[in-house]
């Protein structure tokens, strides 16, 4: 008795029966509807409760009307579906779920489709939830796509070998005594067809677990990358996983290159392999240099000149199989000038890097330190987007600034291009969003003026909003050539030389036979870094903070470099 006097609940509940009875005894004469007036007092004192018991145990949750589990394994039916669009429906970030190539040949899709078809789930009992958050273990099963590897070396193998002896020797080998590339894309697709007719034999199991948060009525899935390298059969490699695969198995049989890429997300490049440095003070070693790349140089015009009149003979360099890159300092026309020479094997490998990876971002830092966070091979000063209102800033496709103000804008699209538009060719936001679906542009520049545009000379007007068109500054530029080839330029103070003016600039580029230029931000902004040094004298003597840099990286992966 004395527990059921000290419970607020045996009040509240007394208070509410007297008044019911009160109502009902009264209402009649009052002229009261008894039943409205009830259910008032009931409604005001419920209401009041359930203040009283947040007062005493703090928020209260409304209970999901949906589990947590039940949300998880809708969301595993979806992707082991491959429903991918309703699955990100209930994940909380927009992140992809599968990485297959864009365009996959016949025996790329016989590994997806398998691949697709192996997808399944487990779903384990859920933790117990956590008011917003809950976790659920799964486990997902997928064809692994590296175990085919083995079976199909040795189904190609043995085959190819009963070619050899039963086949006519033009039916096997070409005019240069090499396998005939049509016998070896035969036997490799007959190869994965075979093996993959029992793909259960190559199928592997990964434990997961699933992060939910509660939000806005419902639970969402946080992006996993556990789930996203099982959907990709189990390879960092992604898109080009079926590539690299039949490069693995053919390889010994004939060259075919393995294709290297940066993600467009990726914050960074692999770490380059710090033997694959150098230093030299004979140019002839460039030279030879570049004659023994000839997979990132062959067709294309070298920019290096061994016999130019250096600032002084210290180059240095950087080689691998998938990047190319020397620097050196020259006078040309009593200027001094610094160039970075740069080849790729991919144009994924030519990237821009925002402060802290984010647009509008406050914080400022040195190029070279941004170089470090990127493992640049070499980067150089971007249009510094932070430091002024006009210009177009589009960054990772996306339109962040529309204010162009006349300017001439560099585009950089997902094949490298450099592409330009002039004053007023992109009026308003609609046209500049078009402009980019249409040209697959990563990325915009607005700095300028545009120097060269297919191979020839661009002249602005003197009035030109940046850049102080005639008047002398340090100056920095990015050049272009063929496909992935590349040359960076500054000039700046130093060497008791002056700096110049934007036509001087430009006769400078058209001297080194470049296809298209663009001005960047110069003055104290102008740097070349290299192994995360500057690599020219910089205005005052002293690295400028700045809101982005551009920047070159390798494509090989740290554990095939290192």
């Amino acid at each position: 008795m004395e527990k059921m006097l000290s419970n607020p609940i045996f009040y509240i509940g007394s208070i509410i029966l007297i008044l019911c009875i009160l109502i009902f005894i009264i209402g009649k004469k009052l002229k009261i509807n008894r039943v409205y007036a009830i259910l008032t007092v009931v409604s005001v004192f419920g209401a009041f409760f359930l203040c009283f018991l947040s007062y005493g145990r703090g928020t209260l949750y409304f209970i999901p009307n949906e589990e947590p589990g039940v949300c998880a394994d809708r969301f595993l039916n979806y992707v082991c579906q491959g429903k991918e669009e309703e699955a990100l429906g209930i994940q909380s970030s927009e992140d992809t779920l599968f990485v297959f190539p864009n365009n996959p040949d016949a025996v790329e899709e016989i590994m997806i489709s398998a691949l697709k078809n192996s997808y399944s789930y487990t779903l384990n009992k859920p933790e117990p939830a956590a008011d917003t958050h809950a976790r659920v273990s799964a486990t997902v099963n997928f064809l692994e796509l590296s175990k085919l590897v083995p079976d199909l070396n040795k189904y190609v193998n043995t085959k190819l070998a009963e070619m050899v002896e039963t086949k006519r020797k033009s039916e096997v080998y070409d005019e240069n005594d090499n396998y005939r590339q049509d016998v070896l894309n035969n036997l490799y697709e007959e190869a994965v067809q075979n093996i993959l007719s029992e793909p259960e034999k190559y199928y592997s199991s990964s434990d997961i677990l699933l992060d939910l948060n509660y939000s806005d009525g419902e639970w969402k899935v946080a992006h996993n990358p556990a789930l996203k390298l099982a959907l990709a059969g189990g390879s960092a490699s992604g898109a080009n996983t079926a590539s690299n695969i039949k490069s693995e198995v053919l390889g010994e049989l004939t060259y075919i290159p393995k294709v290297y890429t940066i993600e467009e997300n990726a914050v960074m490049g692999p770490k380059p392999n710090p033997n694959n440095y150098g230093t030299t003070d004979n140019p002839y070693d460039i030279v030879k240099l570049v004659e023994e790349n000839p997979k990132l140089t062959e067709d294309k015009k070298c920019f290096f000149n061994p016999d130019v009149s250096f600032v002084n003979k210290n180059i240095q360099y950087y080689a691998d199989e998938t990047i190319l890159c020397y620097s050196w300092k020259e006078f040309c026309d009593g200027h001094a000038c610094t160039f970075s020479e740069v080849y790729l094997s991919d144009p994924s490998q030519f990237r821009r890097k925002l402060s802290q990876d984010t647009y509008g971002s406050p914080i400022q830092k040195y190029a070279s330190e941004m170089s470090k966070e990127t493992n640049a091979v070499v980067a150089m000063n971007g249009d510094f987007y932070k430091f002024r209102a006009e210009g177009v800033t589009v960054y990772q496709r996306e339109l962040y600034r529309f204010n162009p103000r006349h300017l001439e804008l560099c585009h950089v699209n997902s094949n490298g291009d450099l592409l330009f538009t002039y004053a007023d060719e992109l009026p308003d936001e609609e046209s500049a969003r078009k402009y980019i679906e249409e040209n697959d542009v990563l990325f915009t520049l607005a700095f300028g003026p545009v120097l060269i545009a297919d191979g020839k000379p661009h002249e602005s007007s003197n009035s030109y909003l940046l850049g102080q068109v005639t008047e002398r500054y340090s100056r920095s530029v990015l050049a272009r050539g063929e496909p992935c080839h590349y040359l960076l330029m500054t000039i700046n103070h130093g060497s008791n030389v002056p700096t110049t003016t934007i036509p001087q600039t430009r006769d400078i580029m058209m001297s080194k036979g470049v296809t298209d230029a663009y001005v960047l931000d110069g003055g104290q902004t102008a740097e070349i870094i290299m192994q995360n040094k500057v690599l020219n004298y910089v205005d005052f003597g002293s690295e400028r903070a700045v809101s982005d840099i551009l920047y070159f990286v390798t494509a090989l992966p740290e554990e095939e470099s290192q």
